[in-house]
This record gives C-alpha cells, structure tokens and sequence, in this order.
C-alpha cells in the first residue's frame, strides 16, 4: 500500500491562529507609528506604548492561561 505524502509545512488550525496574532500584534504598533498626523497627535504615543508595553502584557496573560489550565 503506496503511503501519501503530506506537504513539508503544514499549520494546524490552531498554529495558523498564533501566528497570525504574532503578526497582528508586531504590526499594530508600527502602524500606530507610521499614521501619526495632525488629526491624531497621540497615534505614535499609542504605538510607543504597545511596543514597550505589549510583550510584559503578553506574558502576563500567557502566565495567568497556564496556570488556570494547570490547576484541576
């Protein structure tokens, strides 16, 4: 019996959600940055503090995640 060939990279569903919020959350604050104008004068401070603020944020949440999921 001939065995099929799975694809090199294959994302679960799951996977493909992760990455996109990596990439979603990395994005945000460089367009905060970049579309600063008259009308929104805050709009680079925003970004500023999603990059500084955003990983310790991220973690934070990750670490509460684990441990409500390691607690039975």
């Amino acid at each position: 019996m001939p065995q099929t060939r799975r694809p090199k990279f294959q994302f679960s569903l799951l996977g493909l959600m992760v990455l996109m919020f990596v990439v979603a959350a990395a994005a945000a604050p460089g367009y905060y940055m970049m579309h600063s104008r008259a009308d929104l004068p805050q709009a680079r401070l925003v970004g500023m503090l999603m990059v500084l603020a955003g990983p310790l944020l991220l973690m934070t949440l990750l670490s509460v995640f684990l441990s409500l999921m390691r607690r039975d």
